[in-house]
């Protein structure tokens, strides 16, 4: 047993778990706006690249190839863009378990797009890309750790089911 004195406790007496959870949620909602952001730059600097990098008398981007694995990854992150705000705002003005399940929704995903967003930038760029003269192969690396610390993509997952089997109290399904 430890005995702490009641200038030490930070929050009300037995409600350090509820203080930390907060604390997590929170985190996982910035974690996922940081993993969107390095998404959007990752397919923003392929689609550049793929503008200016010219192939057998043609620009890379003609290719559709080239086109249609990045609008897939474009499209994803402008829906995850507005799940992000959403829960944000629904953190904002709800208990934070009310709304967990949303906030795993965006973690879980959002760390993904990033990690598949560094892959296909590698991809299109080539060589070059995966070289350290362009950022995604540490794009990808440090993005690759989000979807195992802080709840493993797995975990988030069975939040999500959680709520959507209803196997939880929270009734916030959407």
């Amino acid at each position: 047993d430890v005995r702490v004195g009641p200038e030490a406790l930070f929050g009300p007496a037995e409600m350090g778990l509820e203080l930390a959870q907060h604390f997590v949620h929170e985190n996982r909602i910035r974690q996922a706006a940081s993993s969107l952001g390095a998404a959007q730059y990752c397919i923003n600097e392929a689609v550049r690249y793929s503008n200016e990098r010219v192939t057998w008398g043609k620009k890379l981007s003609v290719n559709q190839g080239i086109q249609f694995p990045l609008v897939e990854l474009h499209t994803e992150a402008a829906m995850l863009r507005q799940l992000i705000r959403y829960t944000a705002s629904m953190l904002d003005q709800k208990h934070h378990m009310e709304v967990t399940h949303l906030v795993a929704m965006c973690n879980y995903r959002a760390n993904r797009l990033a990690c598949d967003a560094a892959d296909r930038a590698m991809q299109t760029c080539g060589g070059v890309g995966y070289s350290r003269h362009m950022p995604f192969e540490h794009i990808y690396r440090h993005h690759r750790r989000y979807r195992i610390t802080e709840g493993s993509e797995e975990i988030q997952m069975r939040k999500v089911a959680s709520n959507l089997f209803g196997f939880t109290s929270s009734k916030g399904r959407q």
